[in-house]
């Protein structure tokens, strides 16, 4: 699944001119998704990867982006917590691999750059 960002919204979902995290006009891989109870839609999103840097994810409003693609990627998993359900690789969900990624715990980065790897090969 790929999106074009064609706005940028603030945390309180005001219309804002300049992010740090996302370029009007970019197209991302979404990594991936998740829907509160009211039905707002958030995309897991790459935002930065620089050269030998640890990359930085971040969750974003789908009012944000235009859908320009719609694969699944076949390494998504369902999930449920509380009044959040979603999609994303069931490698990613194992409790505490997101903890351990945040905290840059060497250990994760193959598990997600192969995940990553796998979603953008999908949906070139």
């Amino acid at each position: 699944m790929k999106v074009k960002c064609v706005r940028l919204l603030s945390s309180s979902g005001d219309e804002i001119e300049y992010s740090s995290w996302l370029t009007i006009g970019q197209i991302y891989h979404v990594m991936s998704l998740s829907v509160d109870k009211e039905g707002r839609r958030s995309y897991g999103i790459i935002n930065r990867h620089p050269e030998g840097e640890w990359p930085q994810m971040g969750n974003h409003s789908a009012e944000c982006f235009e859908v320009v693609s719609e694969v699944i990627p076949s390494n998504w998993c369902e999930w449920e917590r509380g009044d959040f359900r979603g999609a994303a690789p069931a490698a990613w969900q194992v409790p505490g691999f997101y903890e351990a990624f945040y905290d840059h715990e060497p250990a994760t980065y193959p598990v997600f750059e192969r995940e990553r790897d796998l979603i953008m090969k999908e949906d070139p």
